[in-house]
């Protein structure tokens, strides 16, 4: 298998630096519907120019459509997409379902690749998605490869090799989207896992030896990329949209080198220099990830780039500060002085006699102005080194050339790259020289004279008779034309375009009316049965009795659940069990998603980040009862991860039972809200709900007429009394 190299392009200058350091496909996003919002990303023109460029220099080219879409989007979103078919992108990244169906029946020839903010983590949710058209998998960052690796599928396998990680699973963290209205789902991440925590046992803090709480290393498969290029996984992926391109050009370059080293049957080896200039180009420190099952995947002490280290300060004065330098030192470089975590660029620095310089050497004394006003020694690192980004592509296209000129017969000429072939011929025929013949160097000479081209002439066979004669002209125009001609199919390399209507589906449904309350105690248990509530969901198994619906873990790739009644939390367990329920962790967020889904289970909760007239929205495509569910009432799961705070904090990394001594655990953030941990025994995953309950309680009654019959409670501490009032607040704005 020809592994793929994966770039990430925030912006034209990224493009060029993709190209040029060996990158074989990219992704990147226009100016909507991309998971990445805040990157300069690309006009629709943009991307035309991007796609002609890309397939050019034989570089196949992506676009995010990685985000949900709303009811009012969907219109826009798939002219959108028929835009970019038509452009001649080679492939979309993609996260909702319903418009991924609506895609795939109406563009049969877009390839789709399911993006991992669908939340691919097992084989079932591969057996979903490859029903419903998608030909690549990106699979969630918290696979190990050999789990990867031991998945049975035809379908294309992609991986996260380098860049930063997400500590929630991707596509499965409303924390900004709840908390500062800036939906992950959307594009609009906040990045709520940088920022500083305190954890909390009770009422009692725990120390730790940071505040970062829930911020991750940065991905590096460095050391281990011999593994990644044994493995049945198609691409590996770089992430870093919003990265600058110096980034992407370094980043791109090393593995491009790696990937070469290991297909030339040479010993991989990163040169220390490339790997120094790697870390000073952005890091938050490394971790190879639960991508090889390391478990050691946090920072708590910094969220930011950490650089690389530059020196010590060894004086400081009110004017100056002295740093001892531990390596060399450019003149408007980036640095940070550790401790107080103050960065400068270098825009004026000196001798020890007080000259101006514009570069310092490892073991040199340096000294800067102290515009920073520091006051106490030191450490400094380099956070932004000097890279030369190159403003055109420097890439050149191999190709070969064929010239033939036999006595009496027109001219030709034949030009071949690695998959097409260009003939074209002079209507002049080919003459014997009266005088001094054309002899075969003068030829070659002017077949190579590619000029600015983007080709290099690799090989030329000349096939002439003798004393021939042909105007140095001719050859050069017929090479100018070959060349031109062979750009120009390279440029517009695609694959037909086909348009199909979208045949709706129609899914006749018994209309269903109800409540139901997630449980987490007995005594809630108890008071809704005494209450006559016949919809009861628990997500604890030592409290599932036959009568009550279970709620499947999100990540249950290796369990079986023997009820009768369950409810699906993500396509795997949707494909796999086709319950009667679907929780909102599918993330609905449109009609054509809650009707493909309709196919695996009757009564679907749409996504709790829908606003009322979102809802609206869906149900004026409805022309009857919608078997549909709104949370109405609780504290929303922000966030769902692997890694447990708990164990790695408290237990320190121990044999854990922490989650089972019948202790509350929060988190509090910077404004003093308390966010509940809840811990999974059985699969060890962290939940981290919001601080404060949704309740729509009183809005029951405008979303009956719209249609919606169906409403969920979750609680949490509630006691049996309160448990009662909560229900029959709910039953009188209910009836």
């Amino acid at each position: 298998m020809k592994h793929e190299l994966l770039v990430p392009v925030g912006d034209y200058a990224s493009l060029l630096e993709a190209i040029n350091n060996g990158a074989d496909a990219v992704y990147l996003g226009g100016k909507k519907f991309g998971a990445r919002a805040f990157a300069d990303n690309f006009t629709l023109e943009g991307l035309n120019n991007a796609t002609k460029l890309c397939h050019l220099y034989g570089v196949k080219i992506y676009i995010t459509v990685n985000t949900l879409i709303y009811e009012s989007e969907i219109d826009e979103a798939l002219d959108y997409i028929k835009s970019l078919h038509k452009i001649g992108v080679d492939a979309l990244i993609m996260q909702d379902v319903g418009l991924i169906n609506l895609v795939h029946q109406t563009l049969p020839n877009m390839e789709i690749h399911a993006s991992t903010q669908m939340h691919n983590h097992s084989e079932e949710s591969i057996k979903f998605l490859k029903d419903l058209g998608v030909k690549r998998i990106v699979f969630a960052r918290e696979l190990s490869l050999d789990y990867i690796n031991n998945i049975k599928t035809h379908i294309e396998k992609e991986v996260f090799i380098h860049g930063s990680l997400c500590i929630s699973y991707s596509g499965q963290c409303l924390f900004s989207s709840f908390i500062l209205n800036r939906s992950g789902n959307r594009g609009e991440c906040a990045g709520m896992c940088r920022l500083p925590y305190e954890l909390y046992e009770n009422d009692k803090l725990v120390l730790t030896d940071g505040n970062y709480l829930l911020s991750p290393k940065d991905l590096c498969s460095i050391a281990s990329f011999d593994k990644l290029m044994q493995s049945n996984v198609k691409s590996f992926k770089i992430e870093g949209r919003m990265k600058s391109p110096a980034y992407v050009g370094i980043v791109t370059k090393i593995y491009r080198k790696l990937i070469d080293q290991y297909e030339n049957k040479e010993k991989l080896q990163v040169l220390p220099e490339d790997l120094d200039l790697l870390k000073a180009i952005y890091n938050r420190e490394y971790t190879t990830g639960y991508l090889f099952n390391d478990y050691n995947i946090m920072n708590i002490k910094a969220p930011n780039h950490q650089g690389i280290s530059l020196g010590v300060v060894t004086n400081v004065t009110k004017k100056r500060i002295e740093i001892k330098l531990d390596r060399d030192l450019k003149q408007f470089e980036g640095i940070r002085f550790k401790k107080i975590n103050k960065g400068v660029t270098v825009n004026f620095m000196y001798n020890k006699n007080g000259e101006l310089i514009n570069e310092g050497h490892k073991g040199d004394t340096i000294y800067l102005d102290n515009f920073i006003n520091l006051k106490n020694l030191d450490e400094v690192v380099l956070t932004s080194p000097l890279v030369k980004v190159a403003n055109e592509i420097t890439k050149k296209i191999p190709v070969t050339i064929k010239f033939t000129c036999k006595l009496n017969q027109n001219i030709e000429i034949e030009v071949k790259d690695n998959e097409n072939v260009v003939k074209l011929e002079s209507p002049q025929k080919c003459e014997k020289a009266k005088n001094t013949p054309l002899e075969n160097n003068r030829i070659k000479e002017s077949l190579l004279k590619v000029g600015n081209t983007p080709f290099m002439v690799s090989q030329i066979n000349i096939n002439t008779d003798e004393n021939i004669f042909i105007p140095v002209s001719v050859i050069n125009n017929l090479r100018r034309d070959a060349l031109n001609k062979l750009k120009e199919i390279r440029e517009n390399k695609k694959v037909q375009y086909i348009e199909n209507e979208y045949q709706e589906i129609i899914n006749k449904e018994e209309c269903l009316k109800g409540i139901s309350v997630l449980a987490k105690t007995k005594e809630q248990i108890r008071a809704l049965k005494e209450l006559n509530v016949k919809n009861i969901i628990v997500s604890n198994k030592n409290l599932m009795t036959d009568d009550l619906i279970y709620r499947i873990p999100r990540d249950n790739m290796h369990h079986s659940y023997p009820y009768s009644k369950l409810m699906a939390t993500d396509y795997a367990s949707l494909d796999k069990y086709k319950p009667e329920r679907g929780d909102y962790f599918l993330n609905i967020t449109n009609h054509y998603t809650l009707d493909y889904l309709n196919r695996y289970a009757r009564l679907l909760t749409i996504s709790p980040e829908l606003s009322i007239d979102n809802m609206k929205d869906i149900m004026k495509h409805y022309n009857f009862n919608k078997n549909i569910e709104v949370l109405i009432y609780g504290n929303v799961e922000l966030m769902i991860m692997k890694y447990c705070p708990l164990n790695f904090l408290v237990n320190k990394d121990k044999q854990c039972s922490i989650c089972q001594n019948n202790n509350k655990y929060y988190l509090k953030d910077r404004n003093n809200a308390m966010y509940r941990l809840e811990n999974n025994p059985s699969t060890h995953s962290t939940t981290i709900l919001n601080y404060k309950k949704i309740d729509l309680i009183n809005e029951i009654g405008e979303l009956k007429k719209m249609g919606i019959n169906n409403f969920r409670i979750e609680l949490l501490d509630e006691d049996y009394n309160e448990t009662k009032k909560l229900i029959e607040r709910l039953k009188v704005n209910y009836e």
